[in-house]
């Protein structure tokens, strides 16, 4: 029988062959670049979905799993549809071989980063769910209730996606370790935790919304009839501009305290790249909304979310992270504040 023990003498792959870097031991590069490829592989999963429901391609496989009845991918008779929407299905096993590289790169990790590990463990599953669902988005002929379900999916993933990301590169690069070190957030660390908590809520709800507001609107996905929400659309529409403008105000608010109180580089830059994100998203919106929603506006509004819901979670991520205590701190709610501790050291050594 083999003891941990002598797992612990077992000769390990040189890094430089091939099962060397699909399977590291420690943290690296590979890892990096694979926490990154599934990030943008589920991110360009929205597009693509975004593109069959624009150009009314839903159906251009009327069934699922196979693409008709008879054939499993498209055909001639099916046109442009059959090919935009079979094109799509075939985007999910790329996802899957993207999922597989980045579990195996974990793989080694799973006991000294079991984040790292549960995250890609997560992700991988999320695609034969997603496959699912978007079977059951065709066979419900484009019930926009499961497309935005579909839509929420995705949306999970880019921000579990892009908390892989932060954390393989905080998990392999002593810069990015150091910038979002613990315990750089003393005195203001029951603020910043409650700024983070809002953006994040703000931004869910803005994204939900969002779907009601699609589900409403005249993009069904195809030239046929198709099933829509009964909201009034300008009501939907106004509803989901709500937490937008909490989302801004509180980004904006974030982004004054940061510099005022001297949060750390790394929080100030996250701010104002999710602040960027938030005013291009917002241009989108309005524009497509005054415009009678053009599809390359709303394809752009589409990429604008995908990315507004990655820089929210990193954003989001960072200001926990910076704010969390540090090496022996203590776990005592009540935090008095830096001066006043500050103060009373000076006197106990009087």
């Amino acid at each position: 029988m083999t003891t941990s023990l002598d797992r612990r003498h077992e000769p390990a792959a040189p890094a430089s062959s091939l099962l060397g870097r699909l399977l590291p031991r420690t943290p690296g590069r590979w890892l990096r670049g694979m926490a990154l490829a599934s990030l943008l592989a589920n991110s360009l999963l929205v597009l693509t979905g975004g593109l069959v429901r624009l150009t009314g391609s839903g159906l251009g496989c009327p069934t699922w799993p196979r693409c008709t009845d008879a054939s499993w991918t498209n055909t001639p008779e099916m046109g442009v549809h059959g090919v935009i929407e079979f094109g799509n299905r075939v985007l999910t096993f790329l996802l899957a071989a993207i999922a597989i590289l980045t579990f195996l790169a974990v793989w080694r990790l799973r006991r000294e980063h079991r984040d790292l590990f549960v995250l890609a463990l997560v992700m991988g599953l999320g695609i034969p769910l997603q496959a699912v669902l978007g079977g059951i988005t065709v066979l419900t002929g484009l019930n926009p209730w499961v497309v935005g379900v579909h839509f929420l999916v995705s949306g999970v993933l880019i921000a579990l996606g892009s908390l892989l990301v932060v954390r393989a590169r905080r998990a392999s690069l002593p810069q990015a370790a150091h910038a979002q070190r613990p315990g750089q957030v003393g005195a203001g660390r029951r603020a910043i935790r409650a700024l983070a908590v809002v953006i994040a809520l703000s931004a869910a709800l803005a994204v939900y919304l969002g779907t009601l507001v699609t589900g409403t609107g005249p993009h069904s996905g195809d030239s046929g009839e198709v099933a829509r929400h009964t909201f009034d659309a300008y009501l939907v529409t106004r509803a989901h501009v709500v937490p937008v403008y909490v989302l801004v105000l509180t980004t904006g608010a974030a982004v004054l305290s940061a510099f005022a109180l001297g949060w750390p580089p790394v929080v100030r830059r996250m701010l104002l790249v999710l602040s960027a994100v938030l005013l291009g998203q917002a241009a989108v919106g309005y524009y497509q909304f005054f415009t009678g929603l053009p599809v390359a506006a709303v394809a752009l509004h589409l990429v604008g979310a995908a990315a507004l819901i990655a820089v929210t979670a990193m954003t989001v991520h960072v200001m926990y992270a910076v704010s969390a205590p540090g090496p022996g701190a203590t776990t005592d709610v009540s935090e008095p504040d830096a001066p006043a501790a500050a103060t009373r050291e000076r006197e106990r050594q009087r």
